[in-house]
């Protein structure tokens, strides 16, 4: 053990990387300078000696030795300007502390050796230069400590063996000297070469902290990052979501309000998409909704914010000044984007958008900017059921439909709309016999603030301000009332509209109210029109199928005016359909509606379906109607709306047929 640290003693520390290349970053500083002091000191002697010893002494010896300590003086000079790695320095550091003694040897040797060709002064000149230069090498060699120690053992042992012996006094007392000097300056030099060692460990431990807290640094911007990405980037897209949205629209909206920018708002809104969700999976649905945020961001380059504000809806915002052409053309382009197929691996699909524009104008808050452009995207979509266009630009007649709308929803919210609402019945009548066979329930609103609402002013609005499922049952238990009182052979048909269809619970909770009135459900007929199935086809099955298993039967209303009118009558258990007014009007001189009408009483009749025949008003569409086999019509020529009061006393009349009275407005 004592022996291993005796070896440790003369060996240069090789498991310390750090502490390597501090000792050799300080040799390169001290070591040129040790060969500098000896090289002066070396020439010094040879001065002193230059008459009295040989030259093999003077000048060949010093030579060599100084050509020795030239070349390392060099050689770390150059280090200074070197980074070495660890191992390069280990080399360095080990062919140092090999050729110390060496080097120690022929100086002491030579030095010594100049002794019996001197007097007293040159004697004593050969002591001062071996204490001082190994007094200058211990500090020089410092930061290695086993060379210093090398050094010094030589150095020493040599000045005390040949001067101790030489019988002088001077000479015997700077031996002793000597060694005190020397374990004095060795054991400062341990000392601190210890704290040399415990600093560049302090400084590893530093570097270990600092490196850690570097990491901390970069995992906590890394987790700032990722929590950035979370709260403003939409996790299946990796577009700007909601609140990031928002967060830009404020400030875009303050810049508009600065006059630094223009400002518009576009909302996306995918038409058919849940249908995708329903028939191949929520996967399947995240895949589109990925391949969707793709080409519209393709689409939208440049100085356009694209955002997905959750489902399947997206957003833009623009600050650029566009005329109202440019913008419709940017919104015809994304739709046209998104109206190509996405192959999928599960399977080809195809969707289609509709998009609402609104600008920014003076006064107009952020809250307001957004309702206009919902308020567009909702025109968008409902042009887009008739057929129309599917991108809209909020303009000044929105403006003026807006703030009805507005109003109408808050007259919708009042309590005494209850009061309010009426249900009117027009009958439906059997062309051979002039019978009612039923009476289909309108919804009448009289204001006190609006006045007479039609019902394609409030049921929209309703529909917007999430009511019309309150507004429906509302409707719908007054006509069950009436109906109550009712033969049982006279039948009661009511609309429902996209909403109350979009949840199989609701439909279930209209099934238990025809119950709780006592009425057999094979007596009502729910009336269902073409937009209502196309907004949603999967839920409008579901739906239908939930109704259809009580008894309860179900029309087609309004049909031919919306689009893919027969893949309905196939995929839907239809029981009647209800040709629009739209083609009996004038059907004697219209030979188009003539057509129309023929060919879809045909169909009904091909396919097992009833058929009624909507807005026959005069006895010539009527007599058109009976000749072209039409069964069941409804329209003024029988009777206009009527109040529930009125339905018994029309049915109890002795003919049951034409009625001029003006009972209520035009459904």
């Amino acid at each position: 053990m004592k022996f291993e640290k005796l070896k440790n003693l003369f060996a240069v520390p090789s498991d310390d990387a750090e502490l390597t290349l501090a000792q050799f970053d300080a040799n390169t500083r001290q070591l040129p300078m040790m060969y500098a002091l000896l090289l002066v000191n070396t020439w010094a002697l040879v001065a002193t000696f230059w008459n009295l010893a040989p030259r093999s002494l003077t000048l060949y010896i010093p030579v060599a030795l100084s050509v020795l300590t030239v070349v390392r003086l060099a050689r770390w000079w150059r280090s200074i300007s070197e980074g070495p790695d660890a191992a390069t320095a280990l080399k360095s550091l080990k062919r140092t502390n090999t050729l110390a003694p060496l080097i120690a040897i022929g100086f002491s040797a030579w030095s010594l050796a100049l002794y019996p060709h001197g007097d007293a002064y040159a004697q004593g000149h050969i002591a001062f230069f071996m204490g001082i230069t190994v007094v200058g090498c211990i500090f020089s060699l410092m930061h290695m400590l086993s060379a210093a120690f090398y050094v010094t053992m030589i150095v020493n042992v040599a000045f005390i063996v040949f001067f101790g012996l030489s019988g002088n006094p001077v000479f015997m007392a700077n031996a002793a000297n000597l060694i005190f000097v020397s374990v004095a300056l060795l054991v400062i030099v341990s000392i601190n070469y210890d704290r040399f060692v415990s600093l560049i460990a302090s400084r590893r431990q530093l570097m270990q902290q600092q490196n850690e807290l570097v990491q901390k640094q970069k995992e906590t911007l890394e987790l700032s990052n990722e929590n950035y990405r979370l709260a403003n980037l939409d996790s299946l897209t990796d577009l700007p979501n909601r609140r990031c949205f928002f967060s830009e629209f404020k400030e875009k909206h303050g810049a508009a309000v600065a006059g630094e920018a223009a400002l518009i708002i576009g909302l996306i809104d995918l038409d058919g998409f849940k249908a995708v969700n329903d028939m191949y999976g929520h996967a399947v649905g995240d895949k589109l909704l990925v391949s969707v945020a793709e080409r519209l961001q393709f689409a939208c380059q440049g100085d356009l914010l694209l955002s997905r504000l959750g489902g399947d809806e997206f957003a833009i915002l623009m600050t650029l000044e566009l005329s109202d052409e440019n913008l419709m053309q940017i919104g015809h382009n994304l739709c046209a984007v998104l109206e190509a197929p996405f192959n999928l691996a599960e399977a080809t699909l195809s969707i289609s958008a509709s998009v609402g524009f609104a600008r920014w104008r003076d006064g107009v808050d952020c809250d307001e900017l957004y309702e206009n452009a919902d308020f567009a995207l909702y025109s968008a979509k409902r042009s887009r059921d008739a057929g129309s266009t599917h991108v809209v630009l909020f303009g000044k007649a929105h403006e003026a439909r807006v703030q009805r709308t507005k109003l109408l929803e808050k007259a919708l919210r009042s309590v005494s709309v209850a009061d309010e609402m009426a249900v009117a019945f027009q009958p439906v009548v059997d062309v051979s016999s002039g019978a009612v066979v039923a009476f289909e329930a309108l919804a009448r609103w009289t204001s006190p603030t609006l006045g007479a609402v039609p019902p394609s002013h409030f049921i929209p609005a309703a529909e917007r301000s999430g009511l019309i499922d309150q507004l429906t049952l509302m409707l719908f238990r007054q006509a069950l009332a009436c109906a109550a009182s009712w033969p049982d052979n006279i039948r009661l048909s009511f609309n429902l509209s996209a909403a109350n269809i979009a949840k199989t619970d609701y439909v279930r909770g209209l099934v238990d109210e025809i119950h709780t009135y006592g009425i057999a459900p094979e007596r009502i007929d729910f009336e269902i029109t073409e937009t209502a199935i196309i907004r949603d086809v999967f839920q409008a099955q579901e739906a239908i199928a939930e109704l259809k298993r009580t008894g309860v039967r179900i029309s087609l209303d309004d049909f031919g005016t919306g689009y893919s009118s027969l893949s309905h009558l196939h995929r839907f258990p239809l029981d009647k359909i209800k040709i629009d007014r739209s083609f009996v009007t004038n059907i004697g001189e219209n030979s188009a509606g003539y057509g129309i009408v023929k060919s879809l009483l045909n169909l009904s009749r091909d396919m097992n379906i009833g058929c009624i025949i909507e807005g026959v008003e005069t006895e010539e569409e009527l007599a058109i109607i009976r000749s072209l086999g039409g069964e069941m019509v409804q329209g003024y020529y029988y009777s206009r709306p009527m109040s529930g009061d009125a339905v018994l006393d029309y049915l109890a009349s002795s003919d049951g047929g034409i009625s001029q009275e003006p009972v209520l407005s035009r459904a």
